[in-house]
């Protein structure tokens, strides 16, 4: 298992839009197998950060290394293929398409066939199919959804839709899967479901960075926490130490007045 500086590593990671300074000089370093927390107030660079992480943003300065390797300016198809994979707080699917075809789609990170295969139905592509077809299946029982693998995408409801965006970032064999506000908008069975399989998640070994507006939430799955503000780190450690941190306190209050709200 590899070390946190050897799996994922940001060094003073720096982004700014029209002046704005979204991310300032941010470090931290996440090991193999870790579920990481990721906490702030609004605008407080959460989702900026994410997007370094996954590629969709480049930074202005700092550096990003994946198994050792500097990633920060590598596109997101090439960070998907690394094994870098993100689901997005906004629901996207492919309607029309069944639950189990729109999670099909996320094997394209690891697919070799040409389009000229797939045309000519060529054995490499044959076999090919048959791998994703069982991948696909073992992620949607991951998740709990292979009794509506039929289902078409679009029906179920909000809580499910996420585990299946959950399935499909599964079945392209992510290395680390970056989990944007997974929470935001369930009730309470479908927080505790979606609790439930991030924590089997977890014991099967897959290292996960969760932001969450939801402080509880995290608190009850993540094993360590970082914190950010106004685009910086100010606290890093576990829910209790987080819980219990002035500048956290102050950061989400206003004024360190009581922790028992976070």
């Amino acid at each position: 298992m590899a070390k946190a500086s050897e799996f994922l590593e940001a060094r003073d990671l720096t982004r700014s839009f029209g002046g704005v300074l979204a991310v300032n000089s941010v470090s931290f370093s996440v090991g193999e197998g870790e579920l990481r927390g990721l906490i702030g107030p609004n605008g407080a660079g959460k989702s900026t950060l994410f997007h370094l992480i996954s590629g969709h943003f480049y930074p202005d300065k700092g550096s990003l290394s994946f198994y050792g390797g500097h990633i920060e300016h590598k596109s997101p198809a090439a960070r998907a293929k690394m094994g870098i994979s993100i689901t997005f707080q906004a629901v996207h699917l492919f309607s029309g398409m069944t639950v189990l075809e729109n999670v099909m789609v996320g094997a394209h990170t690891w697919t070799k066939h040409e389009w000229i295969e797939a045309s000519f139905r060529l054995p490499r592509c044959r076999r090919e199919e048959r791998s994703i077809r069982e991948k696909a299946m073992w992620a949607l029982e991951m998740v709990g959804l292979d009794g509506y693998k039929d289902y078409l995408a679009e029906t179920l409801p909000l809580g499910r839709q996420r585990a299946l965006q959950i399935a499909r970032a599964l079945c392209g064999m992510p290395k680390l899967l970056l989990l944007d506000e997974p929470a935001s908008g369930l009730r309470g069975d479908e927080r505790r479901e979606l609790l439930s399989l991030l924590e089997k998640l977890h014991e099967n070994a897959l290292t996960m960075i969760l932001i969450e507006h939801d402080v509880d939430f995290v608190t009850q799955v993540a094993e360590r926490i970082t914190v950010l503000d106004q685009g910086q780190v100010i606290a890093e450690g576990t829910p209790d130490e987080i819980r219990n941190d002035p500048l956290v306190i102050s950061a989400y209050l206003g004024t360190a007045i009581s922790h028992e709200v976070i």
